[in-house]
């Protein structure tokens, strides 16, 4: 499918967010001076055409810019014709998909209908309510199936790519891990045996930004797990998968989840000490909701947080566990309240970030990725500075057991500039921003002929895996609040080593939860009058000793004066 190198192959934009302008736009001004691609067409929704329209005619002014309407759960006809025409007319050959997730699999589908090439940004779906409903819970999986099996049909008279944009994937510190798993696995036999990993954003979002926020949003009933949690959900698998031989690759995960969700995050720094730490006075004159009104948006919303419980297993044996914390709250270095006219709530809210996994092949090696930032003005890196607190900190360590594996030393570390030299990258400004742009080269690669559809290292059908445990996660959170075993099965068969997942049969059925008790309206009789307070003493001191202790029970009841009058009287009536 080579194409002349002067005219480079076309691309359609779909999505022009923060995420796109920060990626697919900026990468491809290189790409166009090289002759290889350019972006022809970008589309984004008719309420954005303000922001777009001034944006396009700055950073896309080649390119024939689309407004559609924005819709929900089908592609409306009239928007399918709008866009079928602009990719006939325009000659487009890849579809790149930068919307909100929730609109993922609806381009997609209309891009394999035509027999185009996809890039999708990850996730690759996710569903409105999925933290509250298990139907959009499984929907997630449900969604991944549907685009597999579209692409799959498409193959059989066409070949086209399907990358997912999970571009760790593209990472030379996340490639050359897997290598060093490999090697132990192919000297020892011994597959992954623990994972422990933690991706922090260290994003502090006021109560009213939570409330507020469309990009990367909580309010829809979904947060962490589908912003940035994919990325770990992949690397858990392709690190385990690195140290699978047929053996020992599993035939079953099991999924355990928990979140913090605002509501949570409310209580554990409340409206009052949001103020207290940031100034009374401004941040109450900042506040656009009270405390209650808080409570009351919040109550369905997404995860902050979330804390997953991964367990691999083969004919019933564990072959490994991994934990992943997954955790927009952490170190900030946010200390303002008001962010001006035009606030970035996705890296501008004070955001610094962490990462570190911790990857254990049995007693013979222990490989450390720590990445760990102190500057939240992300694009002011210098080039390969791997300090430590630095914007590109990042670093590998392999601890081995050297008298096993024959290597000269236990520990061995890695830097990012060590990777550049090694891989040939040698590159300023932010390290991971230019790993994003791999993804691109490699659908390049494919089309102009350079690579096949074998050496893709993100197409569609490998991504089963991670894409079904984050339905599983979901859903695991579901069960658990319902009050049902919260541990999600899911099974795995192979074919020609490409894992299917599905989720097992019996953990799909989750009931309905019960209405709450009506309201219990209590009506308490009017204070005793002297006069009857005298009786009252007077069958008292009557009693006998176990009437009295029955009597003294009485006090739990919501209504205990109507109740004791009841016990005494039966009790002297008994007694006479």
């Amino acid at each position: 499918m080579a194409r002349s190198s002067t005219m480079g192959f076309r691309f359609m934009l779909v999505g022009i967010g923060p995420h796109a302008k920060r990626t697919y736009i900026k990468h491809f001004k290189d790409l166009a001076a090289e002759g290889r691609g350019e972006i022809v067409a970008a589309v984004d929704i008719v309420a954005n055409r303000n922001q777009v329209e001034r944006y396009a005619m700055e950073h896309l002014p080649q390119a024939k810019l689309i407004l559609v309407p924005q819709f929900a759960h089908s592609m409306p006809m009239d928007v399918q014709d709008q866009l079928n025409a602009a990719v006939q007319i325009l000659q487009i050959d890849c579809i790149i998909v930068s919307t909100e997730p929730e609109r993922h699999k609806l381009y997609g589908l209309w891009a394999i209908g035509l027999g185009l090439h996809v890039i999708m940004d990850k996730p690759i779906s996710t569903r409105k309510d999925a933290l509250n409903s298990p139907t959009q819970a499984i929907g997630i999986a449900d969604d991944y199936n549907e685009l597999l099996a579209a692409y799959r049909k498409l193959q059989t008279r066409k070949r086209t790519i399907f990358l997912v944009n999970s571009h760790r994937r593209y990472h030379p510190g996340f490639l050359g891990t897997k290598k060093f798993i490999t090697e132990v696995r192919e000297k020892t036999g011994c597959p992954v045996t623990s994972l422990v990993s933690t991706h922090c954003d260290g994003q502090w979002r006021l109560p009213d930004e939570i409330v507020d926020q469309h990009y990367h949003p909580f309010r829809y009933g979904y947060g962490k797990i589908s912003h940035s949690g994919y990325h770990f959900l992949d690397t858990c698998y392709k690190f385990f998968e690195a140290g699978w031989s047929p053996e020992k690759r599993p035939d079953e995960i099991e999924m355990v989840a928990t979140c913090f969700r605002p509501n949570d995050f409310m209580f554990a720094l409340s409206y009052d000490e949001h103020s207290r730490a940031l100034g009374r006075d401004a941040y109450n004159s900042h506040a656009k909701y009270s405390a209650d009104e808080l409570r009351h948006h919040m109550k369905d919303m997404g995860e902050l947080d979330a804390m997953l419980q991964i367990t691999f297993k083969r004919n019933n044996h564990v072959t490994g566990m991994a934990q992943l914390n997954l955790l927009h709250t952490g170190f900030s270095r946010r200390d303002w309240i008001n962010h001006g006219s035009n606030p970035d709530l996705y890296k501008g809210c004070g955001r610094v970030k962490h990462e570190a996994h911790e990857i254990r092949s049995g007693p013979f090696q222990t490989i450390v990725i720590d990445s760990r930032q102190a500057n939240d003005k992300h694009d002011r890196s210098k080039p390969s500075n791997a300090e430590l607190g630095s914007d590109n900190h990042f670093e590998v360590q392999t601890w081995r057991n050297c008298g096993v594996l024959g290597d000269s030393q236990p520990l061995k570390t890695y830097t990012v500039s060590q990777l550049d030299r090694r891989y040939d990258s040698e590159t300023t400004g932010l390290y991971v921003e230019h790993i994003k742009r791999g993804v691109l080269h490699e659908a390049l690669d494919f089309l102009e002929g350079r690579k096949s559809l074998n050496d893709m290292t993100s197409n569609l059908p490998d991504h089963s895996i991670p894409a079904t445990m984050m339905s599983a996660a979901y859903l695991s959170y579901i069960r658990r609040e319902r009050g049902l075993n919260p541990v999600t099965h899911i099974d795995l068969t192979y074919t020609n080593d490409t894992a299917t997942a599905t989720i097992r049969e019996g953990d799909l059925q989750v009931p309905q939860p019960p209405p709450p008790p009506p309201p219990v309206n209590h009506h308490p009789l009017p204070d005793p009058t002297s006069q009857q307070l005298k009786s009252i003493r007077v069958l008292i001191s009557e009693l006998s000793d176990s009437a009295q202790a029955q009597l003294s029970t009485c006090a739990l009841d919501p209504d205990p004066y109507n109740v004791s009058v009841a016990a005494l009287r039966a009790d002297v009536k008994l007694s006479t």
